[in-house]
C-alpha cells in the first residue's frame, strides 16, 4: 500500500469560513473585539458598528495576492508613487515629503549603462594549466593534452 503525499508537505492550509484562513478570521475578530472594547469606553453608542466595520476592514486588508497582503501592496504603491512624484520635481510638496521621510530618490533613477552592460563572467577558467589524460594510468607520464599560451612553445622543448 503506497502513501499519497501532497505537493507542499511542509505547508498547512487551514481553511476557516468561505475559504478565508482561520488565522485571518482570528486576527480580524480579535481586532474588532478590541476596537469594540475600547470604543465602548470612549463612545458607547458607536462601539458595535465600529467593531464590526474594523473586523470587515481587517478581513479585506489582510487578503493575500502574490504573497503580499493588500495593506502592504497599498503601502508599496503609495511609496512608489511618492518616489516617482518626488523624482519628477524634488521641490514640490511630494519632494519635500520624500525628503522628510528620508526616502532614497536615487532608487527611482535608472542607470542605463549599468542595466544594459554586457554580462561579466564571474569566474574565468584558465585552461592553460590543466593537463587532460584519456586514462588515469597516463597521469604518471608526461603525455597528455596540455593547453599552452602560444602554439608550439611547449612542443619545441
Amino acid at each position: 500500500m503506497a502513501a499519497d503525499f501532497k505537493a507542499h508537505v511542509l505547508r498547512r492550509d487551514e481553511k476557516g469560513f468561505f475559504g478565508i484562513p482561520f488565522k485571518r478570521l482570528l486576527l480580524a475578530g480579535v481586532g474588532g473585539g478590541l476596537t469594540y472594547t475600547l470604543g465602548n469606553l470612549i463612545f458607547p453608542a458607536w462601539a458595535i458598528p465600529l467593531g464590526v466595520t474594523l473586523t470587515l476592514v481587517m478581513l479585506v486588508m489582510t487578503g493575500m495576492r502574490g504573497g503580499l497582503p493588500l495593506w502592504q501592496r497599498l503601502l508599496y504603491r503609495g511609496r512608489g508613487s511618492l518616489l516617482l512624484a518626488a523624482a519628477r520635481d524634488s521641490g514640490s510638496v511630494f519632494g519635500q515629503i520624500a525628503t522628510l521621510l528620508e526616502l532614497p530618490l536615487d532608487v527611482v533613477r535608472l542607470d542605463a549603462a549599468a542595466i544594459f552592460a554586457p554580462a561579466q563572467p564571474a569566474n574565468t577558467v584558465d585552461m592553460r594549466e590543466w593537463v587532460t589524460f584519456a586514462r588515469a594510468a597516463e597521469a604518471d607520464t608526461d603525455d597528455g593534452l596540455v593547453f599552452v599560451d602560444a602554439p608550439m612553445t611547449e612542443a619545441l622543448r
